[in-house]
């Protein structure tokens, strides 16, 4: 049953891709409940940004992948996790999401832009042809329009709307009322528009600032404002199911400074998103050089660390950053990341390509097709 609620430019975003605060007075809302923290550690406080900037000069640390290896089971055993989202009653609810997510990410001007309309209708053709089901689009700055939505899913497309929350991360204690309020009007965006899933992406804060809060209160900080998210989805004709982009790190430690944590969003959304591009994994040549493993072990944590309910969908590296050390071309980068996908029976995989160029994507689909790794069901 399901559950409610800038040629440099490109090349600095290919680099760095995506890959998805709170005590200011909030209205009363009857849906909201308190989200207890699980494993945080109160007394720890988040170091200042020149202390960080001052190691990570002497080479003692490396932002994006310091925490150890964590096994997860054993900090928060998985029977204590519980759902601490509401529902309200008799409300429309989408159809089913698909079994296994195929999936591409979407630029919004390639969909908003009508210089651009050729390159999005290739793309579709494409990307239907290949067996994508998924096609994550983001909502801003033009949230796309209901007719758009609607023939995207006449032609078999299931339409996650992205909705970036604090780009780069929230680098103030709370954010600001405004920006709040515009996190909410796009969520009804995507609700008139017919998205059946709303993914939040920078739903955490920056890596690095200057804020002086404890883990407890960042966690407690996110998780508030997604149940504000949830509430706000809520009142949507038809309930959109909601989902949250995580850090490709998060899977591998216990707590981080972010403020993400497996186990919190696990009660809060209904699927994660790990951000898994294995050359994202910097200070670590081993998951640079073996995507495979390195989805697989991120998409095994989450799984682990999950309610049985949630969805697990990982983004996967479909752009040729630090290809060298795994010997492979950037098809067969993709392909192993699919694959892992699949074996490690996460719930699908979201290809990231910042500019939407997925030749090497597709001819990775077909490949795990062919091999009988890849099963076209839905």
């Amino acid at each position: 049953m399901r559950k409610p609620f800038s040629l440099f430019p490109i090349l600095v975003l290919t680099a760095f891709p995506v890959c998805a605060e709170f005590t200011i007075p909030y209205p009363e809302n009857s849906n909201r409940k308190e989200i207890p923290v699980l494993g945080s550690s109160p007394e720890v406080k988040t170091k200042p940004q020149s202390v960080f900037k001052e190691k990570e000069k002497k080479g003692e640390i490396r932002l994006s992948s310091r925490n150890t290896p964590m096994e997860s089971e054993k900090e928060v055993p998985k029977e204590k996790l519980k759902k601490f989202f509401t529902r309200p009653a008799n409300k429309g609810t989408y159809g089913d999401r698909p079994k296994f997510y195929r999936g591409l990410y979407v630029n919004n001007s390639l969909v908003s832009d009508k210089s651009r309309k050729n390159e999005w209708e290739s793309l579709l053709k494409d990307a239907s042809d290949y067996g994508v089901n998924v096609l994550v689009i983001d909502l801003q700055p033009k949230t796309p329009s209901p007719e758009e939505i609607s023939r995207i899913k006449e032609m078999g497309f299931y339409p996650v709307g992205r909705l970036v929350n604090f780009d780069g991360g929230l680098k103030t204690k709370y954010p600001s009322p405004e920006r709040l309020n515009s996190i909410f009007g796009y969520i009804r965006k995507a609700c008139l528009s017919g998205f059946p899933e709303v993914q939040l992406d920078y739903i955490r804060y920056a890596d690095v600032t200057d804020i002086d809060l404890s883990l407890k209160e960042k966690y407690n900080n996110i998780n508030e404002i997604v149940n504000r998210i949830r509430g706000e989805a809520n009142q949507c004709e038809k309930l959109p199911y909601l989902s949250a982009d995580i850090f490709g790190r998060i899977p591998f430690n216990k707590d981080d400074q972010i403020g993400q944590k497996v186990e919190n969003f696990a009660q809060l959304v209904d699927v994660i998103y790990p951000m898994l591009y294995p050359s994202h994994f910097y200070g670590q040549p081993g998951r640079i050089a073996n995507p495979y493993q390195t989805v697989y072990d991120g998409l095994k944590n989450t799984r682990k660390r999950s309610l049985s309910t949630t969805k697990v969908v990982g983004w996967i590296q479909g752009f040729g950053m630090s290809l060298g050390p795994s010997g492979k071309s950037l098809k067969d980068y993709i392909k192993a990341q699919i694959e892992a996908s699949v074996d490690s029976d996460s719930d699908g995989f979201v290809v990231w390509n910042i500019v939407g160029k997925y030749g090497d994507t597709f001819r990775a689909i077909e490949e795990s097709i062919e091999s009988g790794k890849l099963k076209i069901e839905d």
